[in-house]
């Protein structure tokens, strides 16, 4: 796929939402074994683990670390048609894939972002059986992630065209 060198700014950004994606597993687990030894220790468990953990700790883990997995190629590719091309025919394929991915990010983005806003407004929260934990926040964390993975793409997309035009200037020195 696209060469995984996004630049030093987007690897950043990626690398630091994995990280705090990685903390919302870590949360997570220390959040749900609380609430499991509270349960069966002293029959009080936490209220709103369940709405937490479904809200914030699994969306987080999901979608910050998008950008990292991006750069660093860990998405699923399928080479089915393109194992036996290379050259200015995969790369322009790259580019367009790539391009085509950052316009469908942009789109998920808009979306969420529509969501976020409109949730936020709404003062959005969940029902506990003893009461309401605040969710709009974590309606924020689909944009942020989206948003990370688009600017990867992009960067990625870029450099390739920049990069395939070197290459194409080294090739035809008459030119």
């Amino acid at each position: 796929m696209i060469s995984p060198k996004a630049g030093k700014y987007p690897e950043a950004l990626g690398r630091t939402l994995m990280i705090v994606g990685g903390a919302a597993i870590v949360m997570m687990m220390v959040h749900i074994v609380a609430d499991v030894v509270l349960k069966h220790t002293l029959n009080d468990p936490i209220d709103g683990t369940t709405e937490i953990v479904a809200a914030y700790y699994m969306v987080a883990s999901v979608f910050l670390p998008l950008a990292y997995v991006t750069f660093s190629e860990g998405h699923l590719i399928v080479e089915l048609f393109t194992s036996k091309m290379s050259g200015r025919p995969l790369n322009l394929l790259t580019a367009f894939s790539g391009f085509v991915t950052a316009l469908y990010l942009l789109f998920l983005i808009f979306c969420t972002l529509d969501e976020a806003i409109l949730r936020t407004q709404d003062g959005e929260a969940w029902e506990t059986s003893v009461d309401l934990v605040a969710v709009w926040p974590s309606r924020w964390i689909l944009p942020i992630g989206l948003t990370a993975m688009a600017i990867v793409v992009i960067a990625q997309v870029l450099r390739l065209i920049r990069d395939d035009s070197k290459n194409n200037r080294k090739a035809s020195p008459g030119v």
